[in-house]
């Protein structure tokens, strides 16, 4: 982001790619209670379609060159992000015992940073061939293709009569969902 942001945006400044930098933290934080108004499933997709709208803002601020559409365009992609995963991992940990809960996260932070890692490294590889730019509609493009599958592939856990947590292929209505996992 701090390459990008100095070399398409044409600024330097500490103050701004801070600013950049909270614009995506911090409403990744902030979307993660609204993820809590929806069922799972319907919250994964519209963070995931929260996300890719951002990532479209930031694709179009990048060739416009404009700095305020870039960091608006942060946020929306911030907030997308933290929708989504509070919703998946609400999902993921729904009817989970406290043991199992270490195991669950251990997968999930194993899945994320390697999801972040390998497109990072192969990006890095690709500098050499490609602009930032292009880099950048290459990281759009497996955004789309994240939020298809999400669109597609999103359920809301239940409890069998077994008393074990699955997934049900139903989608859900978008109405509020009543207390947390605890």
């Amino acid at each position: 982001m701090p390459a990008l942001v100095q070399d398409e945006l044409h600024t330097r400044s500490p103050l701004i790619l801070g600013l950049v930098f909270a614009a995506y933290m911090t409403p990744s934080v902030l979307g993660a209670p609204i993820g809590g108004w929806f069922t799972s499933a319907v919250a994964q997709r519209v963070g995931m379609i929260t996300f890719v709208a951002g990532m479209i803002g930031i694709s179009t601020a990048i060739l416009a060159g404009a700095l305020a559409l870039f960091i608006t365009a942060t946020m929306v992609a911030g907030a997308g992000q933290g929708i989504a995963i509070s919703a998946a991992t609400r999902g993921l940990l729904h009817g989970s015992t406290l043991a199992e809960r270490a195991p669950i996260f251990s997968a999930i932070y194993l899945l994320c940073y390697s999801g972040a890692a390998f497109p990072s490294l192969i990006s890095g590889q690709l500098s050499s061939l490609f602009s930032l730019p292009q880099i950048t509609l290459g990281y759009g493009g497996l955004a789309v293709v994240a939020t298809l599958f999400t669109l597609l592939g999103a359920r809301n856990p239940h409890i069998d009569r077994t008393g074990k947590s699955t997934s049900d292929g139903s989608t859900a209505s978008g109405s509020p969902v009543q207390g947390t996992v605890s």
